[in-house]
């Protein structure tokens, strides 16, 4: 699932001003076009949408990369498939505390990564998806799914799931 923004560089990591296509994914669903637009405060809603249809809605996000990876530590408020939720994560020197998780109603998708790669799985512990980098292998692609690892994809959330370390060398 490679993310292909709208504007390059800078533009991409910079806040909004105003709503805006902002990007695109390509995934076994179709491609997901990303909305962001200005809540206030720094914060943006981001909306991932499916056949012109919202999946994935997002408020309070920051803008991607350091300042989504900070936000989604304090816990994001999601909407999925029009069910109220939150996105959280953490990145601990431990690789057992380095996840993002989104809650929504009674689903609910874990990324951990587990080495060589990550791996999605529901609150049962069941395996839904797979990756490595921009390589995502869906057991059976659904709406839900395929919404969070875009999520993860756009935001550059996959840091979260690496170790600290790493960004020393």
């Amino acid at each position: 699932m490679k993310f292909r923004p709208v504007e390059r560089g800078r533009a991409w990591r910079s806040p909004v001003k105003s709503r805006r296509p902002a990007g695109e994914l390509d995934s076994r669903l179709g491609r997901i076009s990303v909305v962001r637009g200005p809540l206030g405060g720094g914060a943006e809603r981001w909306e991932f949408v499916l056949d012109r249809s919202e999946i994935l809605s997002v408020d309070g996000m920051g803008t991607p990369g350091y300042a989504a990876r900070r936000q989604v530590r304090g816990g994001v408020d999601v909407s999925l498939l029009g069910v109220k939720g939150s996105v959280t994560g953490r990145r601990t020197l431990g690789p057992r505390g380095r996840f993002v998780r989104m809650q929504a109603g009674e689903t609910v998708f874990v990324a951990r990564t587990r080495f060589p790669r990550g791996r999605v799985v529901d609150s049962s512990g069941a395996e839904l998806a797979e990756f490595t980098g921009p390589d995502w292998r869906f057991r059976a692609p659904e709406p839900r799914v395929v919404a969070f690892a875009a999520l993860i994809v756009a935001a550059d959330l996959e840091v979260t799931l690496t170790s600290p370390l790493l960004e020393l060398f």
